[in-house]
């Protein structure tokens, strides 16, 4: 990996020595085949990138199958992709002289031709998210939690159309070359974001979608079934009866096919407001449903996803190397619990139950969210290197224009 890192450097820093002794001694007025050489260079480094996060991507699924790495490089991958079709659209169609301002502003483009293809489903995107959510409330009753698709639908859209407004605002105060600088600076920002996020979100939708659908190979000792609160009667409420029921079709399906039979171990420790530890309530249904009591170990002392598997490890004593370990959960829960089950040093495979449509969007954000709080300081990083970036071509176009004219 520091090899690739070191390769990419290099290549980087190369690309911006050439641009930039191009742009202070070579007059591409007259040269066709300089400026398509370099839009060339410009596909080819992208065509790397784009190769790379594929073989992180491959690497990844075989190694741990869970990992918020595989979000990071699909989202790069999906907006590479569509842009080098774009690079290689204009490289072709295109046949007129271009400047070296001209490749600069093409490059920055690029996020916002990503933003525009991507703005009629984010639009609808958003305003799905405000139906589901209010049907939820509907459904479910009112509470803060059930308003966050809410929130975030508003928030897109308002991300979508208030730029518009802020800059009709700022031409009242700013004109000339100033006026011009500011609106290409505010237009890189925004577009630069909302590209990131867009390219974030479709790869958790994409990543949670395949995790939640995926059934894990009939070799498990055991099967984790992750909690979540229970009725004040001690009872199983439609959500934890979806990820048991899970369950116990995985081990009957995994009996039939191969004769070996499933450990559950129900994991979800007491709440102040429960009457009961979740897992004991699981044990409960699991022996209703006609499941002994000797192939049930349950865990009643986790408050949380990170507990529920390092408690349910012990519980295992996952260390053996030929231990196979499933878990059950919600389906929109399943890439997360996976990332969590790999930081507490298990191998293991998820499966996901089924869950109300209306519902479904409500989560999946939560779950999006909880994505980027994890891997906050990385999200950070890369959104600033990639506006540093786009500012600096910004600048050094703007400075270009203004030295020619």
């Amino acid at each position: 990996m520091k090899k690739e890192r070191i390769i990419y450097l290099i290549i980087t820093i190369l690309f911006i020595l050439a641009s930039v002794t191009i742009l202070h001694n070579t007059d591409m007025s007259d040269n066709v085949m300089l400026s398509k050489a370099i839009q060339v260079i410009i596909i080819l480094f992208l065509i790397r990138i784009s190769y790379g996060c594929a073989a992180f991507i491959r690497r990844q699924y075989r190694e741990q199958k869970y990992s918020y790495g595989i979000v990071m490089n699909l989202g790069l991958l999906i907006f590479i992709n569509i842009n080098i079709l774009r690079q290689i659209n204009l490289l072709i169609q295109n046949w007129k002289i271009l400047s070296i301002v001209d490749i600069y502003n093409n490059t920055l483009e690029s996020f916002s031709f990503f933003a525009m293809l991507t703005l009629p489903c984010i639009a609808i995107m958003a305003i799905y998210c405000i139906i589901t959510n209010i049907i939820l409330i509907k459904k479910e009753g009112f509470t803060y939690r059930n308003l966050l698709g809410v929130f975030v639908g508003f928030f897109v859209i308002l991300g979508l159309f208030g730029s518009q407004g802020v800059y009709m605002l700022t031409s009242h105060l700013l004109k000339g070359h100033s006026l011009m600088i500011v609106k290409k600076l505010f237009d890189v920002m925004i577009n630069v974001i909302l590209s990131y996020f867009y390219t974030l979100m479709l790869a958790t939708v994409y990543c949670n979608a395949r995790a939640g659908g995926h059934t894990p190979a009939y070799d498990k000792d055991y099967v984790i079934i992750l909690g979540c609160m229970v009725r004040k009667d001690g009872s199983l409420p439609p959500l934890l009866r979806g990820r048991v029921d899970r369950a116990i079709d995985f081990a009957e399906k995994q009996k039939e096919n191969t004769g070996k039979e499933v450990i559950f171990v129900p994991s979800g420790g007491k709440g102040s407001d429960e009457t009961i530890a979740e897992a004991d309530a699981m044990k409960n249904y699991l022996i209703g449903r006609g499941i002994g009591e000797e192939r049930i170990r349950p865990e009643n002392k986790s408050l949380n996803t990170y507990e529920n598997m390092n408690f349910s490890k012990k519980i295992i004593d996952a260390g053996k190397d030929d231990t196979k370990i499933g878990f059950s959960t919600t389906n929109f829960h399943v890439f997360r619990s996976g990332v969590i089950a790999n930081d507490c040093g298990i191998d293991c495979e998820g499966m996901g139950s089924k869950t109300k449509w209306y519902f479904y969007t409500n989560a999946l954000i939560r779950e999006f969210i909880a994505n980027l709080a994890s891997e906050k300081k990385k999200h950070i990083a890369l959104i600033t290197m990639m506006s540093l970036s786009s500012i600096a071509l910004v600048v050094i176009g703007c400075v270009y224009q203004l030295i020619r004219f």
